[in-house]
């Protein structure tokens, strides 16, 4: 393993992708509901975790911390997991109320920074950019994922950063455009979708969009999960 690569963990990518994704990169992990966006997510936390790889933390701002537990548990991890941490956003957001938009602004920022000193964080998802956007209220969508991704980036944070994708006509539509602005911004984008292989049949997928660094290929992969680890495998040509 490429000391300057992070391991997703999931059985045949890494290899298509130099090892991993680079370490400090800001990736958009794209895709529609049903997709398995948040459950990858936090494969790749425990699979670091499990195998002595970087601290990981999984913030969420829509499921309760309850809701990702059991979600979890029912696809096989274990907790608890002491190398991976969950911050329970969704809870807070009922404290501090949907218009305290200057506390959504400050708040993940200093609550990863706090994270990071105590427990060496080096692993991070936030799930889900549409919720921070909401609760921050971004006026200025560019400048305002500029600084939250560079601001990743400054602390040498891999980061995972889910977002929902429309199918798949095109990736980002021209109605929001702050899903294109993201897309430039961020060093990788990784898209899951559903594909649709018989009257029956619908088969997961993945595609590495992007991913500056690395040399990929940008076609489907058939996105399996099988005794508690995700795997990829050529598509069915349909």
């Amino acid at each position: 393993m490429d000391d300057e690569r992070v391991a997703t963990g999931v059985d045949g990518l890494d290899e298509r992708i130099g090892g991993g994704v680079p370490r400090g990169h800001v990736v958009l992990l794209s895709g529609l509901p049903g997709t398995m966006k948040s459950s990858l997510a936090y494969s790749i936390l425990h699979r670091n975790a499990k195998e002595v790889g970087p601290t990981g933390l999984y913030v969420t701002l829509e499921q309760t911390k309850a809701s990702l537990v059991r979600q979890m548990e029912g696809m096989g991890f274990k907790f608890p997991d002491t190398r991976v941490s969950i911050v329970d956003g969704a809870t807070l957001r009922k404290e501090f109320g949907r218009d305290a938009a200057k506390v959504w602004r400050e708040f993940p920022r200093r609550m990863i920074q706090r994270r990071q000193h105590l427990q060496d964080v080096q692993l991070l998802v936030l799930d889900s950019l549409e919720a921070l956007e909401v609760l921050a209220r971004f006026d200025r969508p560019r400048e305002d994922l500029f600084d939250l991704f560079e601001w990743l980036r400054g602390l040498g944070l891999t980061s995972f950063v889910l977002t929902e994708a429309p199918p798949e006509s095109f990736l980002f539509p021209t109605d929001a455009p702050q899903r294109l602005e993201a897309s430039y911004l961020a060093d990788g984008v990784i898209h899951l979708k559903m594909h649709q292989v018989s009257d029956v049949a619908i088969q997961r997928r993945l595609r590495v969009v992007k991913m500056r660094g690395t040399a990929h290929e940008t076609g489907y992969l058939a996105l399996v999960f099988e005794d508690g680890r995700f795997g990829v495998t050529p598509a069915l040509s349909v």
